[in-house]
């Protein structure tokens, strides 16, 4: 797959990470609906450079371009083996940078629908779309263009706040705190298939909590992450999603993660994720669906907030996360694609404290009882 469809820049990447057009992974750019249909690839990544439906800070539009820039250091698919996972996702996967959705400035409603439209696209040439956000009220769009192909779908959200204020936060029903409302409404989606991880902090209080009880939702809070752990939580979240649906649906907030490793967000909130945390949730999620049956989304990264951005010529630190996610995410799925759970990491064969003893596949290492 590789070579046949990224050419002989896959052996090697000879060219410096500031060189070039900054796609996202340096993949190859689809411009158009016509290009997409004769490439037909695997995965899309979208941006959707969108943040009219924030209610606090703003910034998130500019998100997409930041995660893209973070990307090219270093740069899959040609750099494309991963130590931890042990895979490659793109001999697997032909992925390509579907480009931005042309969002109308300050009309929440068109950009969502011209959103809807070109997740759809993707969704028609049975590709995996992966967008790149932008806020929250975006989940709303995409997973209403994946409910145009799924009649039933599992949700697994991943965020700060539970995002079902009826109206909105602020008294407009399409915001970045309403878009589970809003995917309720279109009845692709039963309470007993969505489950959140990771809220926090002082909102919503009992009452929407209670409307989500009535729903047969599942959360798990931070507090919950602390003593259940995140293995246990990640597969009662994937059981609940896999139940008797047609496809299933991750959205990812990026402000799950404690500010200290992801501060350019819009609401950043204390006593998050760690990054270590967040991957062992990824990899965990990420090898536990149909990948032809998928979508996802990682919203709030606004880099304005962010640490060493730099102006985005090559990313921060909340831009290099969110860019480790979905390679991660790419690596999960291109192992369930080959019908296998573990790749080739790069272990130690043994350990003894001293000397090189490493090797390529093999096993995880024991470590020997010391006196």
């Amino acid at each position: 797959m590789g070579m046949e469809f990224y050419g002989d820049s896959y052996r090697g990447n000879d060219e410096p990470i500031f060189v070039g057009i900054p796609t996202f992974l340096k993949l190859p750019w689809i411009r158009n609906k016509a290009e997409l249909q004769k490439v037909r690839p695997n995965v899309a990544i979208i941006g959707e450079p969108f943040d009219f439906g924030t209610t606090i800070r703003p910034g998130a539009r500019y998100g997409p371009r930041a995660i893209r820039a973070a990307s090219t250091v270093p740069s899959p698919p040609y750099e494309h083996f991963n130590i931890e996972t042990g895979v490659d996702p793109f001999g697997v996967f032909k992925t390509v940078d579907y480009g931005d959705v042309n969002v109308s400035p300050g009309d929440v409603v068109e950009s969502h629908r011209r959103m809807t439209d070109k997740v759809k696209e993707v969704l028609d040439v049975d590709g995996i779309p992966v967008m790149l956000g932008g806020d929250h009220s975006i989940t709303f769009a995409n997973v209403r263009a994946f409910a145009k192909k799924y009649k039933n779908i599992g949700m697994i959200h991943i965020d700060t706040h539970a995002d079902c204020a009826p109206q909105g936060l602020c008294g407009f029903k399409y915001d970045h705190g309403a878009h589970i409302r809003r995917i309720m409404e279109l009845g692709c989606l039963k309470g007993k298939n969505y489950t959140l991880i990771g809220p926090r902090g002082y909102w919503p209080g009992p009452d929407l909590y209670k409307w989500m009880a009535d729903q047969d939702f599942q959360w798990f809070t931070m507090l919950d992450v602390e003593e259940l752990g995140i293995d246990q939580i990640a597969k009662e979240a994937a059981d609940r999603a896999n139940d008797n649906v047609d496809a299933v649906y991750i959205s990812w907030d990026i402000d799950t993660f404690d500010p200290a490793y992801a501060p350019g967000t819009g609401e950043p909130e204390p006593n998050g994720l760690t990054s270590r945390e967040g991957m062992r949730l990824m990899r965990l999620l990420s090898t536990s669906f149909d990948p032809d049956k998928f979508a996802f989304d990682l919203v709030e990264v606004a880099p304005n907030y962010d640490v060493s951005d730099g102006n985005s010529y090559n990313g921060g630190i909340t831009s290099g996360l969110a860019n480790r996610l979905i390679v991660e995410l790419l690596a999960g799925l291109s192992l369930t694609k080959k019908g296998i759970t573990d790749g080739s990491p790069v272990r130690p064969r043994s350990y003894r404290g001293k000397g090189n003893t490493y090797s390529f596949g093999h096993p995880k290492a024991k470590i020997p009882k010391r006196n």
